[in-house]
């Protein structure tokens, strides 16, 4: 089987973690404990402190999940889609995703599931580029998304995040804009 999705995949995503995106991430997992799903995993370069006690971390592309075999020793992968999870209720403390809900095809349906899974009081903690809400810029990602989407695995530039999370039964506790509002940090808690 080839690797060439995950070669891509870091070949971006590294590069873009010394950027800044390596600060998001720490600050999307800062403070966590107990049990914890991370959704999207890509080839897993989300770390966790050690007040977490235990990680599962899903995603849909085998050859992505056999790169973070080699990166997550301790964590449990599995191949699984967000909008079916595996799991009983309840069974999370916290679930992560960190850029994933510009590719899910139903995102009202992967929130509906993750909700699902979560235990009360739980938390849901996203990072997600979104819609920026300066039209020039909304309509130039209208128009790179069609293309854009081809080549990055199926993300959608155009994605409003923001209103899927509340509409999905959560109430947003904490909210970050960065890079000029492109970039959402939430923590969310369902209602």
């Amino acid at each position: 089987m080839s690797n060439a999705r995950a070669l891509l995949y870091d070949a971006v995503m590294v590069p873009v973690g010394w950027l800044g995106l390596d600060r998001a991430r720490h600050r999307l997992v800062e403070g966590l404990s107990g049990r914890v799903l991370e959704v999207g995993t890509g080839t897993g370069l989300l770390s966790y402190p050690p007040s977490v006690s235990s990680v599962v971390a899903i995603d849909i592309d085998p050859e992505l999940l056999a790169r973070a075999s080699h990166r997550r020793p301790g964590v449990t992968l599995m191949r699984a889609d967000v909008q079916q999870l595996p799991f009983p209720d309840g069974s999370f403390d916290t679930v992560v995703a960190c850029l994933v809900f510009c590719t899910v095809e139903d995102p009202a349906r992967g929130l509906a599931e993750i909700r699902r899974v979560l235990r009360p009081g739980g938390q849901l903690r996203l990072l997600e580029h979104v819609r920026s809400p300066h039209p020039t810029v909304a309509r130039l990602q209208d128009r790179l998304t069609p293309v854009w989407s081809r080549l990055a695995m199926g993300c959608q530039l155009n994605r409003d995040t923001v209103p899927l999370v509340e509409a999905s039964g959560f109430r947003i506790t904490h909210r970050a804009q960065r890079l000029r509002e492109l970039v959402e940090e939430l923590v969310a808690v369902p209602v």
